[in-house]
């Protein structure tokens, strides 16, 4: 057994002295493979993201869990069409989790669970026109990479 191991770590690294370096980085990271990241939280704690955590990149541990609370005050901007809208989570790497309550008014509220190893992403945009009022003023994006190893 002990032989068969070293074997395919000779192989390994041998393909990989011989693969050019443009190849490797050609070709898209396949979405079902561990990504190698460092875990943003070692101790598999949820991680917690907001409206800091725009263009951030995270790595999670399999079966770790992620919170996100994006919030606009309510006074401010009462109608709902200038609140953030529903994460969206791309990929196959997470999971939704149910809420434990609904959100107060003005804040969108999301929970998930890695599941597997590969690359997802999570997104929400808002508006800060008044929807009757075009203000010309672009919409603001959210998103967040994830790793999950």
């Amino acid at each position: 057994m002990r032989a068969r191991t070293f074997f395919t770590a000779v192989v390994v690294v041998a393909a990989l002295a011989v693969t050019p370096a443009s190849a490797s980085s050609a070709a898209p990271a396949d979405p079902l493979t561990p990504t190698g990241c460092v875990p943003t939280d070692a101790t598999g704690r949820p991680i917690q993201l907001g409206q800091a955590d725009n263009g951030r990149a995270i790595c999670l541990r399999r079966w770790q869990r992620l919170y996100v609370t994006l919030a606009v005050d309510p006074v401010r901007y009462p109608n709902p069409y200038n609140w953030w809208t529903p994460v969206q989570a791309s990929g196959d790497v997470m999971v939704a989790l149910p809420l434990p309550a609904p959100p107060p008014p003005g804040t969108t509220a999301a929970a998930y669970r890695a599941v597997q190893p590969g690359r997802g992403g999570l997104a929400s945009y808002r508006d800060v026109c008044p929807p009757e009022i075009p203000c010309g003023a672009p919409v603001l994006p959210w998103r967040v990479t994830v790793d999950v190893n």
